[in-house]
């Protein structure tokens, strides 16, 4: 053993002096919620079993290229380790070590491309499967993807509502929810609008809203990162005091304070994706001595443990890395860690893998599929609410290009000499409508989707009771647009008033409104927003020009597939038809000669004489349709990739 008499009493006093500076102002500083006796009552918060995670040789290699030629490129080296319950846990390396990779394998969120084993009180967690391990844990992830229009208290609830179910009252929820901001200092915010809150408390509020449920695993990724000196330090204490509970708590760090370093109790510290160090923090210095590594006086250990990490002092990390392999979890564990872990666990024993699923079926059920839509659908709204600029702009919008369009194009609708202008007009409502019905959702769907994989990934509701409240308001809304700018312009250009054409003829522009925003959701959910708002208008662009632009005829025929295909053709034709197909009347001719008095010889010149509108329609439908459902595949896909 390379490690025997470690002075622990030396390493901690090495430890404290640093940074002594500023522990008083810290001190002074300190949020009541940091009182290391503060705890959870066990009406709200009941003990939850012991937890401990081993990993043992896990691999990840994902394929790159090199050379023009497709290689696997491994991350991880066969690292192994344990994290025990009652422990604040710290990953730590240089940028590029293999630490957020290693926190994502452990949490469950990769799996693909990873190989070893990862076992939850020695037994394997893909025996009772990995969905019954995410329901003891939650991941935190770096960015706090938060609903900004929502108050603290709004999204505690709604949180509250889609995790615990009908099995809990709605005053056990609230009693819950006020326990929890009391504890991580956010009482004093219940009513605060979450885009107003700070760095420091947007970090706690995403705690809070994972520990609704108790959960006895804690993954964070980076969660100091973007906090000042004191939200930094106020953070991992929030995080030691949950694990001193009994639950096992596990982040990444970068490069922390002398201060915020000593209050982790284990650190795993990796490079090159590989383990050079895991043990207690106070053993860290002592240990990396018996290498001739030694730390400079008054130096901060995690520096001097990253610049080791990357080579500095003449370290050689192929021995430590052997070293580390051989040791595996040191037994230099403190005193004080001991204590608080046999305290917990007399308490609170470890489960086997059998007794953790029985445990999982006493545990609160989510609401059915229909309740969570409607919790969704009423957060939606009150977000909404709250950004009345946003529908009072597109409103807006659409009513100006609206009167715009009625002056331009005033009275085309019934004079035969103007034919050829109402149906450039008709035109182009049909793309500015697929513009606005697609341009809306392209570029919003995207930032949408990073708060939308953090709530499904820690369970909070299943993927379609989400997409039905996402359509609840954003159908309504395009519906509402395009009447604002249907009813004016049809007016004001002079269309027929018969009220079978103007059914006829915002039935198609609002279908087809649809069909381009679902191809909107369809881009926002598959490419990067700087190629989905070229790919978009490009796309209906060409999907226009048939119908439009050149004749079925004269298509060549390695291109007559885009004129059955396209929906947007679909559209224009079907409203040529309404307007000036279905028996209409000669139009009055101000002139001697109109060539288009009657308006079947304009449909004959523009290929709609035999045609079928409302199998034309059907077809725009079963697009929108078939669009929605390949939206809804894209995204399971792309939130249940691991």
């Amino acid at each position: 053993m390379l490690v025997n008499n470690f002075d622990v009493k030396k390493s901690n006093k090495i430890l404290n002096n640093n940074d002594i500076q500023f522990k008083d102002e810290y001190e002074l500083k300190k949020s009541p919620f940091l009182n290391n006796n503060t705890q959870f009552s066990e009406e709200y918060f009941p003990k939850r079993p012991a937890l401990d995670l081993t990993f043992k040789n896990i691999r990840y290699a994902v394929n790159t290229w090199h050379k023009l030629k497709l290689v696997k490129k491994e991350i991880l080296h066969g690292v192994n380790g344990e994290f025990r319950s009652g422990e604040l846990t710290a990953i730590m390396g240089p940028s590029g070590a293999g630490k957020s990779t290693l926190l994502n394998i452990l949490a469950g969120y990769i799996q693909t491309g990873s190989s070893g084993s990862v076992l939850v009180n020695g037994e394997d967690r893909r025996i009772s499967g990995i969905d019954r391990f995410l329901k003891l844990s939650c991941y935190i992830q770096q960015d706090d993807a938060l609903r900004s229009l929502l108050t603290v208290q709004e999204s505690m609830l709604v949180a509250a509502h889609l995790k615990l179910g009908l099995q809990v009252p709605l005053y056990k929820k609230q009693g819950q929810i006020q326990e929890l901001l009391e504890m991580l200092g956010l009482s004093k915010h219940t009513h605060t609008v979450t885009k107003r809150l700070s760095g420091g408390q947007k970090k706690r509020l995403s705690i809070a809203l994972e520990l609704i449920t108790n959960p006895p695993i804690i993954f964070l990724d980076e969660p100091t990162t973007g906090l000042d000196s004191l939200s930094c330090s106020q953070c991992v204490q929030l995080l030691k005091n949950l694990a001193s509970q009994g639950r096992t708590v596990v982040c990444t760090i970068h490069q922390p304070s002398a201060l915020v370093f000593e209050k982790f109790d284990h650190l795993y510290a990796v490079t090159t994706g590989r383990c050079i160090y895991q043990g207690p923090i106070n053993a860290l210095v002592p240990y990396f001595s018996q290498f001739d590594l030694n730390c400079p006086p008054y130096h901060n250990p995690a520096d001097f443990l990253i610049e080791v990490a990357i080579g500095e002092y003449e370290a050689d990390k192929d021995k430590l890395t052997s070293a580390a392999s051989c040791l595996g979890r040191n037994t230099f564990t403190s005193a004080i860690i001991g204590s608080q872990r046999s305290k917990y666990r007399k308490h609170c024993p470890t489960l086997s893998s059998d007794e953790i699923v029985e445990y999982n079926k006493c545990q609160p059920k989510g609401p059915p599929t229909i309740l969570q839509a409607y919790y969704l659908f009423g957060r939606n709204i009150k977000s909404l609410r709250r950004n009345k600029s946003q529908f009072i702009l597109r409103i807006f919008a659409h009513l100006v290009i609206a009167i715009i369009f009625g002056y331009l194009y005033e009275g085309v609708g019934n004079n035969a000499y103007k034919v050829l202008a109402n149906g450039v007009f008709l035109y182009g409502s049909n793309l500015f409508l697929i513009y606005t019905g697609q341009m809306a959702v392209v570029l919003s769907f995207p930032l949408e989707f990073q708060m939308l994989k953090r709530e499904h990934f820690n369970r909070w509701y299943s993927l379609f009771p989400y997409l039905i409240s996402i359509l609840l308001i954003e159908i309504p809304f395009q519906i509402a647009c395009c009447i604002t700018y249907l009813l004016p312009a049809y007016i004001l250009t002079g269309q027929s008033l018969e009220p079978f054409r103007l059914m006829y003829f915002t039935s198609i522009l609002i279908v087809t409104s649809l069909t381009a925003q679902s191809t909107g959701f369809l881009l926002g959910a598959t490419l990067p927003v700087n190629i989905s708002v070229f790919i978009g208008p490009v796309s209906m662009v060409l999907f226009s020009v048939f119908g439009f632009a050149i004749r079925l005829a004269d298509i060549p025929i390695t291109f007559k597939w885009l004129h059955y295909f396209s929906f947007v053709r679909s559209s224009y034709q079907s409203l040529l038809y309404s307007v000036y197909g279905l028996q209409r009347d000669p139009l009055p001719c101000e002139l001697n000669y109109c060539h288009f008095r009657y308006p079947m010889k304009f449909l004959t010149e523009m290929d709609v004489k035999d045609f079928n509108m409302t199998v034309e329609f059907f077809y725009i439908c079963f697009i929108c349709i078939l669009v929605y459902i390949s939206t809804s595949f894209c995204i399971w896909y792309r939130l249940n990739k691991r």
